[in-house]
């Protein structure tokens, strides 16, 4: 017995020293992704159902998102209406996968895949509560928030920052890409192995590559930036945007 507490108390200390520095779970107060009504700390929560105590979307934390049953076929077990909004993608003059030379193989414009499920919160447009299927209705009810501002209502929005000013996503980095890119632009850029970079199944770039929407996986303490896959900025940043080959292109390591 004495060997099992300690064992344990072991695989404890582990598993808490692997998760130091990250953030909180969805699951837990102060993830801003957990929209229940019981997380005061943040700035949008939906609000409790008072005509129907049968109905607790409001002290939920998946249904804003997920749904076991009626999901959209946009992602998995999907429970968000999609975005309608046409974007202004992320673009300059030396944003090669932007080039007439690599657009057909980078297949880059609109928001795809998962960053596409991240937009239809984040587009500024798509109500919070406007979801597909709620707990105990036979038809989907839109669930009601509010803000830090004081709106309520099943019609409450994210604010929208201009997505053209964010890095590119939703673009082809294969290994045609990686052909082109090394004719047409040159041979003095690094260029990342594939499998250096987090991508989809279609080997696409998404929102993902950088975020995991949970939790924030940081080592860095008080991160500026949410949702942090994993590891430093300089770990997933370094991985794609080393300026020229060397023996040691991650001179940081």
């Amino acid at each position: 017995m004495r060997f099992l507490i300690i064992t344990a108390g072991f695989i404890i200390l582990a598993v808490s020293g692997l998760s130091e520095g990250a953030g909180k779970r969805i699951s837990e107060n102060g993830n801003k992704h957990n929209f229940s009504y019981s997380n005061i700390s943040v700035n949008y929560r939906a609000l409790p159902t008072n005509d129907d105590p049968r109905l607790p979307q409001s002290s939920q934390i998946c249904v804003f998102c997920h749904t076991p049953h009626h999901a959209s076929a946009e992602g998995p077990l999907w429970n968000r209406k999609a975005t309608t909004k046409t974007f202004k993608h992320y673009s300059s003059t030396t944003l090669s996968i932007d080039d007439p030379a690599l657009r057909s193989a980078s297949e880059y414009g609109q928001p795809n895949g998962s960053s596409r499920l991240c937009l239809s919160c984040h587009d500024g447009v798509t109500a919070l509560g406007a979801v597909f299927s709620t707990p105990f209705t036979m038809t989907p009810q839109p669930i009601h928030f509010t803000d830090s501002k004081g709106n309520t209502g099943p019609g409450v929005t994210l604010a929208y920052e201009t997505f053209s000013s964010h890095h590119p996503v939703s673009f082809k980095y294969s290994s045609d890409v990686v052909n082109i890119l090394q004719n047409t632009f040159g041979k003095n850029y690094f260029y990342p192995p594939l499998n250096n970079v987090k991508t989809d199944k279609l080997e696409r770039m998404q929102c993902t590559t950088c975020h995991d929407p949970h939790q924030d996986k940081s080592n860095v303490p008080s991160p500026t930036t949410p949702f942090w896959a994993a590891g430093t900025y300089d770990d997933i940043c370094g991985a794609c945007h080393n300026v020229v080959p060397s023996p040691n292109p991650y001179p940081w390591k």
